[in-house]
């Protein structure tokens, strides 16, 4: 009896790392990462950036592979943190990228652009209406807060089975400092509160062929990503009570992945506007393991 007992927790100890390793390998065949590997994109606007695989870094004790970018990704609205990771890590159970900061410049970068036109905006609007005398000036401070990693997918892959990929909460309050008018405005107004959830899960929808610049790929993995974004104002309740209480925004985002390449196609896109964003591959070097190397020769 005893015997039996230790032939099956040997069978099952083998087991367990044999599908460890082929989780891992698995995960590295979609997302190799030999150093000088190469890969060329293009965007959209139909520029292109090159991405190359460089050598890792340890933070806190946890060792990350890395990649470079050509030119400098250094325009923060064409930022993607599902294709543009400087670290990245393949782990035992996930592939996660390391982004956290990066999404949070990149919000507040964005952000902070978006509402100083809108403050000029508001502020041409007034400047008729408003005696000479009376002037309105607007301040904004955006706080956001990221979790540090973006799950990319889970290991092993598992299709149609949704997970929380990354979750962002951003905070904006807007002052408002008027100067010169008859009467003081009630404290509840000069500053406004808006407090912003976005939430991004993943699902890994199957495989498909997929025909890019840089080549015809066989089973890519196809990767959906939605993202739901809910804001609510810290509004005075008889002004509360005019408006809607949340406003909800949805967004798609599309990665395929090929066998031994990596990513070689991605789209994302906005359900209330028209702006898409869209990457292709169309060139790339994959640089083998000498254990591959080896084998061929």
């Amino acid at each position: 009896m005893f015997k039996f007992k230790r032939t099956i927790f040997t069978f099952l100890l083998v087991f367990g790392l044999t599908a460890t390793l082929m989780g891992n390998e698995w995960a590295d065949t979609y997302f190799p990462n030999k150093i000088g590997s190469s890969w060329v994109y293009v965007n959209e606007d139909g520029d292109e950036i090159t991405r190359y695989a460089v050598e890792g870094e340890e933070i806190d004790g946890t060792t990350y592979r890395a990649f470079t970018y050509e030119p400098a990704i250094d325009d923060w609205e064409k930022y993607q943190y599902a294709v543009h990771p400087y670290l990245y890590q393949v782990g035992e159970e996930w592939i996660t990228f390391l982004v956290g900061d990066e999404i949070e410049q990149a919000t507040k970068s964005i952000l902070e652009k978006k509402l100083d036109e809108a403050v000029v905006l508001m502020q041409e609007q007034i400047a008729g209406q408003l005696p000479p005398e009376v002037t309105i000036d607007f301040d904004f401070d955006v706080d956001p807060q990221a979790q540090d990693l973006f799950y990319l997918f889970p290991i092993p892959i598992a299709y149609n089975e949704e997970w929380v990929a990354m979750h962002l909460d951003i905070k904006v309050d807007m002052t408002m400092d008027v100067q010169g008018a008859p009467t003081e405005l009630p404290e509840e107004l000069k500053t406004i509160t808006s407090n912003t959830s976005i939430e991004e899960t993943g699902v890994i929808l199957g495989t498909e062929s997929v025909e890019t610049e840089a080549g015809t790929f066989d089973d890519c993995l196809i990767i959906e990503y939605k993202t739901k974004t809910t804001t609510e104002t810290d509004l005075p309740p008889e002004i509360q009570q005019m408006i809607p209480e949340q406003q909800t925004n949805e967004a798609t985002t599309t990665l395929w992945l090929a066998p031994n390449v990596g990513i070689v196609k991605f789209r994302s896109e906005n359900e209330n506007t028209d702006d898409v964003a869209t990457l292709e591959l169309t060139n790339y070097e994959i640089i083998p393991d000498e254990s591959e190397s080896e084998e061929k020769e």
